[in-house]
C-alpha cells in the first residue's frame, strides 16, 4: 500500500514519472522533485513494501482460526490359503474412510466433526455375515481449562502481528519522512551553488570589465603594470570560482538525481540538468520550544515503532506466563452410529435414526516437572520487555536532545541572514565608493579588487546562511512531523481516521 498522497501531488507524480524524458531545459520544481522521490527512489521502493509484508503476517495468524478439512481413506485386503478348520481358506476385505472439519475457536476450543465409515468383507467360516457396513457421525470438543485457556491468550498472535504491522507502517512513515527531508535539502542545496554560479558569472563579468579599464588605463600611463597584473590575477579568479563551482553543483545536483530514484540513462546529467527554483526568501516562524517539543512527541515515528514493539513484548509476556500453568484439558465427544449387512447408505441411514449412540467426557492433564524452562522463557520475556521499555526513554532523550539543537540552530541562523544582509548592503556601498574614489584617482586599484572580493564574500555568505536557515527549517520539519504539511502530504499511516 502507498502512502497516503494529496491529489495534487499525486497529478504531479504523473509528470514526475516522465523526468527522464524532459528537455535539458525546462524548469524542475520541488513538487516535480518530491513526486519523483516518493514514486521511484529506490529506499522508497524498498520500505514500501515492509508493511504490505507486515499486513500478511497478520492473515497468517489470523488463519489459524479458519475451519481445517480432513480426509483419509483405508484400504486392506488379507487371502489365506487354508486354515485350522476349512481346506478352502480364507480372504477378507477391510476399507475405511474417515472426513470432517475441525475448528479452533478464540477461547481455546478446539471442535472437531467427523464421520466414518467402515466396510468389513470375509469368507472365514465363522461369520453369519461375510459383509458388514458401519457408519458414525461424531462431535468431539477439546477445551484447555488453565493452559491456553482465554480469549486474550488465543489472540495473542494476532495482537503480536498487528503490533509488527503498527511498527512496520510508523518505519514506513520515518522514511517517507526522511525522505521528503532530504529531497528538499538536496532540492535547495543545487538552488544554493546554482545561484553562487550566477553570481560567479556576475563577478567574472565585473573581473573583465575592471581588467579592460585596467589596460586601458596603463596604455594612457594612468596606472602601472602591477595594476593589471591584479586584475588579470582577479580574474583568473573569477574563471576558477566558475569551474569549482560548476562541480560542485554537478554533485549537488547528481545528489538530488540519487534522491529522485533517476537511473544514468536519464536526461538529466551533470551537464544538462534543468534549473531549479531559487531560494526562497520568506522566513518561517516556529512556535516556542515547549509547543515544538509537543509536536515531536505526537509524531516521531521512532517512538510509534518502538511503542508498538513494546507491545509486542508485552504479549509474548504473556503467552509465556500462559506456558507456566499445567496444560489441563477436558474433552467431551458424542457419536451417532448405525450399521447394516447390505449397504453404507442403510448404514447411515440407521445413523441417521440414531440406531446407536456413544458418549465420553474425560480430562487430560500434563505438566514439565519443575516447569524449569517455561519459568526461564517468562523471566527472558520480562527482561526484554523491560530492554525496550528502556529503550523508549531513550529514544526519547535522544529527541529532546535532537529538537532542541535544531530549534536553536534554526532562532540562530535567522539571526544570520539579516546580519548577513545587512553586511551585503554594507560591502556594495563600499565598492562603489572604492570604485568612484579611484575614478577619480583618491584611490589605489588594489583598493578598488579588495573591495570587490568583500562583497563576493558577502555575498557567498548570504548564500550560505539562507540555505543553512532552510536546511535548519528542514530539519525541525522532520523532527516535528510538520514536513507533510511542509508539502501538503498526508501523513497520516494506513488504516488511521
Amino acid at each position: 500500500m502507498r502512502f497516503p498522497i494529496t491529489p495534487i501531488l499525486a497529478t504531479l507524480l504523473c509528470v514526475s514519472t516522465s523526468t527522464r524524458a524532459q528537455s535539458p531545459d525546462q524548469h524542475l520544481s520541488l513538487e516535480q522533485a518530491l513526486a519523483a522521490a516518493l514514486s521511484s527512489n529506490f529506499a522508497y521502493r524498498i520500505a514500501e513494501l515492509d508493511p504490505q509484508i507486515a499486513m500478511e503476517s497478520v492473515t497468517s495468524q489470523e488463519a489459524a482460526f479458519d475451519t481445517e478439512i480432513f480426509a483419509t481413506g483405508n484400504i486392506a485386503q488379507a487371502e489365506q490359503a487354508t486354515t485350522f478348520t476349512q481346506v478352502t481358506g480364507t480372504s477378507s476385505d477391510n476399507r475405511n474412510w474417515r472426513a470432517g472439519a475441525r475448528k479452533r475457536l478464540v477461547y481455546g476450543t478446539t471442535v472437531t466433526a467427523q464421520t466414518t465409515l467402515d466396510r468389513r468383507d470375509s469368507d472365514a467360516g465363522v461369520n453369519n455375515f461375510p459383509l458388514s457396513q458401519s457408519a458414525d457421525i461424531s462431535v468431539t470438543i477439546r477445551q484447555p481449562l488453565l493452559n491456553g485457556f482465554g480469549k486474550e491468550i488465543n489472540l495473542a498472535q494476532i495482537e503480536r502481528a498487528k503490533a509488527g504491522y503498527n511498527a512496520s507502517n510508523a518505519d514506513f512513515k520515518r522514511v517517507v519522512q526522511s525522505l521528503l527531508s532530504q529531497v528538499e535539502e538536496a532540492y535547495w542545496r543545487v538552488a544554493r551553488w546554482q545561484e553562487q554560479l550566477e553570481l560567479n558569472k556576475s563577478n567574472l563579468t565585473v573581473s573583465e570589465t575592471l581588467l579592460e579599464e585596467a589596460i586601458e588605463r596603463e596604455r594612457i600611463g594612468l596606472v602601472t603594470q602591477i595594476e593589471v597584473l591584479q586584475a588579470q590575477a582577479f580574474n583568473a579568479e573569477s574563471k576558477e570560482n566558475i569551474i569549482e563551482t560548476t562541480r560542485v553543483l554537478g554533485d549537488a545536483y547528481d545528489r538530488l538525481l540519487a534522491l529522485m530514484g533517476a537511473l544514468p540513462s536519464s536526461a538529466f546529467n551533470i551537464g544538462s540538468g534543468a534549473p531549479v527554483s531559487s531560494m526562497p526568501q520568506n522566513r518561517i516562524v516556529f512556535p516556542e520550544f515547549p509547543d515544538v517539543w509537543a509536536m515531536a512527541l505526537q509524531s516521531a515515528p521512532a517512538l510509534g515503532a518502538q511503542a508498538a514493539i513494546i507491545d509486542q513484548r508485552r504479549i509474548e509476556r504473556m503467552s509465556a506466563q500462559s506456558t507456566t500453568r499445567p496444560n489441563l484439558d477436558l474433552v467431551v465427544s458424542g457419536a451417532y452410529s448405525g450399521i447394516d449387512d447390505e449397504a453404507a447408505t442403510k448404514a447411515y441411514q440407521n445413523t441417521i435414526d440414531r440406531d446407536g449412540e456413544a458418549w465420553s467426557i474425560g480430562l487430560e492433564f500434563s505438566m514439565p516437572w519443575n516447569r524449569r524452562a517455561e519459568k526461564a522463557q517468562l523471566s527472558i520475556a520480562g527482561k526484554r520487555l523491560q530492554q525496550e521499555e528502556i529503550r523508549y526513554d531513550e529514544l526519547k532523550q535522544s529527541l529532546y536532545q535532537e529538537v532542541r539543537s535544531a530549534w536553536r540552530s534554526l532562532q540562530a541562523v535567522q539571526q544570520s541572514v539579516e546580519a548577513a544582509k545587512l553586511t551585503v548592503s554594507l560591502q556594495e556601498a563600499s565598492f562603489e565608493r572604492e570604485k568612484g574614489k579611484f575614478e577619480e584617482g583618491l584611490s589605489d586599484f588594489r583598493d578598488v579588487l579588495e573591495a570587490q572580493r568583500d562583497l563576493d564574500q558577502a555575498r557567498v555568505r548570504l548564500l550560505t546562511a539562507k540555505f543553512n536557515q532552510l536546511a535548519a527549517e528542514i530539519d525541525l520539519a522532520n523532527l516535528t512531523g510538520t514536513i507533510f504539511e511542509r508539502h501538503g502530504i498526508d501523513s497520516r499511516l494506513p488504516g488511521e481516521g
